[in-house]
């Protein structure tokens, strides 16, 4: 059954989605132009709802399809296998080529939590997030209640390499326990996991499978 799937998913956006920023942004123009054009409103509310929503939708139903598991695999043009984390990247590129769009999600408390939780990620409530903060995987962050992120936190829940002469990616959530203060320009890589009400001092650096604090880890591992 897989195999079908990667055939007809391949087949619709192996190539396509390298272009889902400029399709996603000729959109934006057409409905701006419509609503200069004719004045109806409907055509801004559109234009204006149509970055937020449609990589939404999209990105809802491919994963339903053909859901992004964790772990490591290959990636690339020659690879016979869907990728649905390279899917899922291509189709949140948008907010990196324009991160005013999500900028404007800080404006009102409780939104950029909403909006991650509408990507398929598990936030708890009274989450405060800085408007500097970066979360590269909408999907994948598991965050508790009463959490803080300090100015310029980067979490990116893969990590892409060169192995055998390709690409081979490694992707593994984010994991942040209540109660805890993620310090300035704190950066942390895939399987990053933080206790619950930890102290994370500004400028650390979480690599993969890292956890805080280590020796907490050493006895669940033990």
């Amino acid at each position: 059954m897989n195999i079908h799937k990667d055939n007809i998913l391949n087949f619709l956006f192996k190539r396509l989605q390298h272009f889902f920023p400029l399709i996603f942004f000729s959109i934006m123009l057409y409905l701006f132009a419509q609503f200069v054009l004719t004045k109806c409103l409907i055509y801004f509310v559109l234009f204006c709802l149509m970055p937020y929503l449609l990589p939404l939708m999209i990105q809802r139903i491919v994963l339903g399809i053909y859901p992004l598991k964790e772990g490591g695999n290959y990636i690339g043009l020659a690879e016979k296998s869907f990728s649905p984390w390279l899917f899922s990247l291509r189709v949140q590129q948008i907010y990196l080529v324009f991160p005013q769009l999500e900028r404007l999600l800080f404006f009102l408390p409780g939104l950029y939590s909403a909006w991650l939780r509408a990507w398929g990620s598990q936030i708890g409530k009274n989450v405060f997030w800085t408007p500097g903060t970066v979360v590269n995987d909408r999907s994948l962050m598991e965050v508790g209640d009463f959490v803080i992120f300090g100015h310029n936190t980067y979490m990116s829940s893969h990590l892409l390499r060169v192995k055998n002469g390709k690409f081979f990616v490694y992707v593994r959530k984010i994991k942040i326990g209540s109660y805890s203060f993620i310090g300035a320009f704190t950066k942390m890589g895939p399987g990053t996991k933080i206790s619950s009400g930890s102290q994370v001092q500004a400028m650390s650096n979480f690599s993969i499978n890292q956890n805080f604090p280590a020796n907490v880890a050493t006895k669940e591992q033990s």
